[in-house]
């Protein structure tokens, strides 16, 4: 129900997100809220559970914005109804979107895993876009 990223003063409630038609996860409607995709694993059950976030809007930083600034060590935590569910980072990476590392992501994993995804690099005006994706990953701690 909730995401806390004390390294990068993240306190956001959690929006349930799915999958477009072209089966890619459809960020949060609320740019200041992070989305857990329901359609997947649950934070703290066994495999990767996905939360995605946006980097900006049109009227500045976006609950993610600092995402790429997390490092190995870092603490995610997550609430699971009324218990908190803590994250250690293990790796962060940057993709180009066409590159984008389904697998790896997605992948099951034997313990509880979290992956935390948004946009980065640099923004495509014409396209509206950002050219990367910018992943974190992370182990129950």
């Amino acid at each position: 129900s909730r995401v806390r990223i004390p390294a990068i003063a993240v306190d956001s409630l959690l929006e349930d997100i799915n999958l477009d038609a072209a089966g890619a996860l459809k960020g949060p409607v609320d740019f200041g809220k992070a989305g857990w995709y329901a359609g997947g694993v649950a934070p703290g059950d066994l495999g990767p559970a996905v939360i995605a976030g946006h980097v900006d809007s049109d009227s500045g930083p976006a609950v993610f914005y600092r995402l790429r600034d997390l490092k190995a060590g870092d603490e995610i935590e997550v609430a699971r109804g009324d218990t908190w569910i803590k994250f250690r980072v293990i790796a962060t990476e940057r993709h180009p979107k066409d590159q984008f590392p389904t697998d790896k992501v997605y992948r099951p994993t034997p313990v509880p895993e979290l992956r935390l995804i948004t946009c980065g690099g640099t923004f495509d005006r014409s396209r509206r876009s950002y050219e990367d994706n910018i992943v974190v990953y992370a182990v129950a701690a």
